[in-house]
């Protein structure tokens, strides 16, 4: 943070509000590390969004905990709590390049087919029981490697099952407050949280806060068909980075 220029200042600023606007509206989002790793080490970005993510799952939450799945919720969290672990074990030794760009082609792909299922809907049904292992473990492993893009995993699984935009919004923030404890745990553990990444937590804060707000007002705003197209944006939002990682 404090070799950054002005115009890299200025452009961490920007990243940070839109990121937690987006997530404000949908509930997760998975723009923010991809798009500060072309100014800020993955070392210190990773921990950052961890902390930024938990906070902000909060203030979500203080309001829509009553709309939370609770049901969904404990069904995917113990797979997350594997992928963490995973996760934590390759943090700093995985060249994850090549990962990042098979997971970014099938986020685009899911991306495009949901958007263009609320274009043309047509019925089409996986088996859940595979679903929640896969977001589950997928999503823990990916959101510690990349700091990001594990809402992405859950909103796959959420989407499937169909729920209104209200209960969406709160299941999938409840889910990544709780990855959220993990990660950060984590990465207390392994002495991710130096100095810098410190430092870029309590420049981010007050940016995230303005974001979270701009993201309610949002979500007020959008009908549920169009929500849904919001999230199919969102999602082929977090994987367009992770290709061209």
């Amino acid at each position: 943070m404090e070799t950054l220029s002005l115009p890299e200042l200025a452009f961490f600023a920007v990243v940070v509000i839109l990121s937690y606007a987006i997530r404000g509206g949908a509930g997760f989002g998975g723009v923010t590390v991809p798009l500060l790793a072309w100014i800020m080490s993955l070392k210190t970005v990773a921990p950052m969004v961890a902390f930024l993510g938990l906070i902000s799952s909060l203030a979500i939450l203080r309001h829509d905990v009553r709309h939370v799945v609770w049901r969904d919720l404990w069904r995917v969290m113990p797979w997350c709590a594997a992928g963490v672990l995973g996760g934590l074990y390759f943090f700093e030794t995985l060249d994850a390049r090549a990962l990042a760009q098979a997971l970014g082609v099938f986020v685009l792909a899911y991306g495009t087919w949901a958007l263009l299922a609320t274009l043309r809907p047509w019925e089409i049904r996986l088996p859940l029981r595979a679903v929640v292992p896969v977001a589950g473990v997928v999503g823990g492993f990916v959101g510690t490697i990349f700091g990001s893009n594990a809402g992405t995993f859950f909103a796959i699984y959420l989407d499937l099952l169909k729920h209104a935009k209200t209960q969406f919004r709160a299941t999938v923030a409840a889910i990544l407050l709780g990855l959220g404890i993990l990660r950060v745990s984590g990465y207390i553990a392994v002495g991710a949280f130096d100095r810098e990444a410190l430092i870029a937590c309590a420049a981010a804060l007050p940016l995230m806060a303005i974001g979270v707000v701009l993201g309610n007002r949002i979500h007020a705003d959008l009908d549920q068909l169009m929500f849904q197209r919001f999230v199919a944006l969102v999602v082929i939002a977090s994987g367009v980075p992770l290709v061209w990682r």
